[in-house]
């Protein structure tokens, strides 16, 4: 028996059949699937890795508060470094009547140490060159600060106490990490300027960073050296920290795709074990013929082996070439979520995607066909079947650990695959026991019915071990679908809804408290109604219990002693809006009681929970106050939020200010003028550009997250369809020898829809409840979402299932009603 030559006119001549077709098509999906989502968090992570030094404008840096020592420099030209200075902080910027928020970025002669600083001499940005830093007097203006102050090229503007002359357009500059989530469009001038303008006074608001750049292994050394000389308040800036808003707006666009795709991958999985399952049972026959005629087992089961083998090979590369098309369509979708220069993709993520398809046809098809090995050539003449071998029971689980793993591997999601994967684990094993238990009380309960219920019934008793697998297919694909179709559009809207239009889109800082009354009656006059000006007091973290302040241990990073560190926190009666209170009770309006409200990522980082004292240094006061609540603060709603929180009648003559959010029509910043005029210590924060910068983000990861669920929607299809056909033979041998004996086509109708009504009735009970679990469990642990889960949708999809099993159980016996027996007979 030449084994390739078999396997391939098997092949050729049974491909069309549903069994073939349906893996082939499974194995096609989800390899696309993880080829395409990994393939684009690739490239992005090589793009972002690349570019780092020239985002950040060098290779190493200090950043702190204050200007850096300058024994740090001075060790830096000792190691041949190149050194730059950097101080960037916010600024309202004037032009006759016109104002502009800008952030101002004073430079010297070196910078940039790595990367391009490209400007241009005209508006529209068609004379491009590289430059240096701007010289003493002159200033590179973002296109945003020319169109808000009305200015163009040569005009000069307020900086402070000085004017500086605009003399180039700033097109692009590293040190652009927060290019993503900037909130003022940048001013670059030089250092000397920043100075003689008088804007670094006590109590301004600005960042210095020293930058180094050289070789590899001296820039290590530096890292080294400098280490253990930062003090408070300093840290080192790497690489690592590049385009970190890029970063954490990739991250929640990346685990919406890794969502999809994972359950892709895993409704492949399941489509294919149950293809396979038909695949083997329908070949039952043709092994024991072939046993029969001399053919040995071990040459049988390679060439049934080989048919998969030689329906993969294909399958992973229709898979990956169609994943390829899908990684460009996600690149388009995100837009400028994504670098503008990524990279060529790497072969990594397509052979991952290759291998889970691999993994996928050995891992589920292969088991079904181990079922062959027992197959007597007696088969020929009795239908006695060997059972499941305890073998295959271990590859099935082998086969599900490791294309779990590799889709981990893919997606870099290790908290998103476990409680997926952890979850629709948990709804198999509940529908298996609930298969098991609900066919014992049928097996029991048929006997007292009568007509096409008791035939029905006793179907499902009949094949229980097929049924157990039927059902516990329609509830993983019902509930994959319902997650991908309910719950993920869910979750998109929850984040979407996060933006109301009325999002406050200012911030009003440094505010005195004898100008309160008269800022906020200014406010009110612009149409503010609720300016809320809120005290901003800053103090330090003196102890925790008596003890000094140490932060934990928290994802790997230890920040050691934080007395020195400054702390801002505020004070109120009562409790603040977009807050949850999570543990305790806040303080009553009337309290003068020594009490603190701490949120509960600061409480996580020190070790802070109810009951213990937190020491502050108020001015020139030491004040303890006890915690009685832990809260939530809804820090995407962009109102004023506090870590700590005090008790207003306990704190005294604290020093502070006041600051404000509130929310004005696009195009209104103007009207902060004269209060910015008047009040030159207040400082507008316009971050209507943010805002729009995330609901882009929002709407780009949408359509993006659409294109991967359609694969996933397509594997659920085929799940569904391979589920509801994998007892289709057995149930066309059963209606013919009913039909022989004389029984009524409404009769056999009627029994299959009773069948086919109860698996649907259950899986959909199952699914439903499922999806809701993991939705709300993801939502809130994954994405810090609140999603309640949509009832009326999740019962309406649930239905819908059980709508598509009748009308399965229908059509089915459709096709056996036109079947004569005695062929149905030879069929089965």
């Amino acid at each position: 028996m030449n084994v390739l030559r078999q396997a391939a006119r098997s092949l050729r001549r049974e491909f069309l059949a549903g069994d073939l077709l349906t893996l082939f098509a499974a194995l096609v999906l989800g390899v696309a699937a993880m080829t395409a989502v990994g393939t684009l968090v690739d490239r992005v992570t090589l793009a972002l890795t690349s570019s780092a030094a020239e985002v950040i404008g060098g290779d190493l840096g200090v950043q702190a508060r204050a200007e850096p020592p300058a024994e740090f420099a001075d060790e830096a030209r000792n190691r041949g470094l190149a050194m730059a200075r950097l101080v960037t902080f916010p600024s309202v910027l004037f032009h006759g009547e016109s104002s502009q928020m800008a952030t101002v970025k004073g430079v010297d002669g070196a910078h940039p140490l790595r990367g391009r600083l490209r400007v241009a001499s005209d508006a529209a940005g068609l004379q491009a060159s590289d430059a240096g830093g701007p010289p003493p007097g002159e200033a590179y203006a973002d296109p945003r600060v020319l169109a808000g102050l009305g200015v163009s090229v040569g005009d000069s503007i307020e900086l402070g106490s000085s004017q500086v002359r605009i003399t180039r357009v700033l097109l692009s500059e590293p040190d652009a990490s927060g290019g993503l989530m900037e909130m003022a469009p940048p001013l670059l001038v030089h250092r000397d300027d920043v100075e003689a303008a008088g804007l670094l006074g006590p109590g301004s608001r600005a960042g210095y960073r020293m930058m180094f750049a050289g070789p590899p292994q001296a820039i290590d050394a530096m890292r080294e050296w400098l280490q253990p000389r930062l003090a408070p308040g300093q840290r080192l800036v790497g690489v690592e920290d590049a385009q970190q808003g890029l970063r954490n707006a990739f991250d929640r666009a990346g685990r919406f795709l890794a969502l999809a795709a994972l359950l892709a991958v895993l409704l492949a999985s399941v489509a294919t074990a149950l293809a396979a399952n038909r695949f083997a049972l329908r070949r039952v026959d043709t092994v024991a013929i072939l046993r029969c005629l001399g053919a040995r087992q071990r040459d049988i089961l390679a060439s049934l082996a080989l048919q998969l083998v030689l329906l993969a090979i294909p399958a992973c590369v229709l898979g990956i070439g169609l994943g390829m098309l899908a990684q460009v369509a996600l690149v388009e979708a995100l837009g400028s979520l994504v670098p503008a220069r990524l990279p060529l993709p790497q072969a990594t993520p397509m052979l991952a995607g290759a291998g889970i398809g691999l993994l996928i046809l050995l891992g589920f098809g292969l088991p079904p066909l181990l079922r062959l090995r027992g197959v007597p050539p007696m088969r020929v003449l009795n239908r006695s079947f060997a059972t499941l071998p305890a073998t295959s029971l271990l590859a099935y689980v082998a086969a599900l650990a490791a294309t779990a793993a590799l889709a981990v591997y893919a997606t870099g999601d290790v908290q998103l695959a476990a409680w997926v994967l952890g979850g629709l684990a948990v709804l198999a094993l509940v529908a298996a026991a609930a298969g098991a238990t609900l066919l014992w009380l049928l097996g029991r309960l048929q006997a007292r019915l009568h007509g096409p219920w008791r035939l029905g019934l006793a179907a499902l008793a009949r094949r229980r071990g097929l049924a157990v697998v039927q059902l516990v297919g329609l509830s993983l694909s019902l509930c994959a679908l319902l997650l991908l179709a309910v719950v993920g559009p869910g979750l998109l809207g929850q984040w979407r809804d996060r933006l109301p239009p009325d999002t406050p889109n200012h911030f009003l800082l440094n505010v005195q408290r004898d100008q309160a009354g008269a800022v906020e009656q200014a406010l009110r006059g612009m149409g503010v109604a609720d300016p809320d000006l809120q005290p901003f007091g800053t103090g330090r973290l003196v102890a925790i219990n008596g003890e000094p302040p140490q932060r934990m241990a928290v994802e790997g990073q230890d920040d050691g002693n934080d007395a020195d560190r400054p702390l801002n926190f505020s004070w109120r009666h009562t409790f603040p809006p977009a807050n949850t209170l999570l543990q305790g009770e806040f303080w009553s309006e009337a309290s003068d009681a020594a009490e603190a409200s701490i949120e509960e990522g600061w409480a996580r980082r020190y070790g802070v929970g109810l009951g213990d004292s937190v020491t502050l240094q108020l001015g020139e006061q030491e004040r303890s106050f006890t915690v009685t609540s832990i809260r939530k603060a809804d820090w995407d709603s962009f109102r004023v939020n506090f870590f700590v929180l005090l008790n207003a009648g306990a704190v005294g003559d604290a020093p502070y200010n006041l600051i404000s959010s509130f929310h004005l029509p696009s195009g209104n910043t103007a009207a902060l003028a004269p209060v910015v005029r008047e009040f030159p210590n207040v400082s507008v924060l316009e971050i209507e550009a943010l805002l729009e910068r995330v609901r882009e983000v929002i709407e780009r990861v949408a359509q993006a997250v659409q294109l991967v669920m359609g694969f996933s929607l397509a594997a659920g299809v085929l799940v569904l369809l391979a589920a509801l056909q994998a007892t289709a033979g057995e149930r066309r041998y059963d209606s013919a020898v009913l039909r022989t004996l004389g029984a009524r086509h409404g009769q056999l109708r009627g029994a299959v829809l009773v069948e086919f009504g109860v698996l649907g009735l259950v899986a959909a009970t199952l699914a439903v409840s499922a999806a809701a679990v993991i939705g709300v469990l993801v939502s809130r642990q994954l994405f810090e979402l609140a999603l309640s889960p949509p009832w009326p949708a999740l019962l309406a999809g649930g239905a819908g299932g059980i709508a598509l099993s009748l009308l399965a159980g229908w059509s089915g016996t459709r096709a056996i009603l036109r079947t004569p027996p005695m062929l149905a007979l030879r069929q089965a």
